[in-house]
């Protein structure tokens, strides 16, 4: 398995859509979200990556977010 951080340094580059998607399934899953650590990681580089992200791409982040939440 790899380390955190290059866990990180993936989820980093993903889309922030799939960011998303990540971080609800992480949250979903019995084993994952019990490592509260890993999630505010996950959470924080997540936030950091949508701070730094075009408008265009808090657009189509923003609508995916609100099919997410449906």
């Amino acid at each position: 398995m790899s380390s955190p951080e290059k866990r990180l340094r993936v989820f980093r580059k993903l889309p922030l859509r799939a960011q998303l998607a990540t971080i609800a399934s992480t949250k979903a899953n019995a084993v994952l979200s019990k490592n509260f650590e890993y999630l505010a990681s996950l959470e924080q580089v997540h936030a950091e990556c949508l701070a730094n992200a075009t408008p265009e791409e808090k657009r189509i982040y923003n609508k995916a977010k609100e099919l997410l939440e449906e």
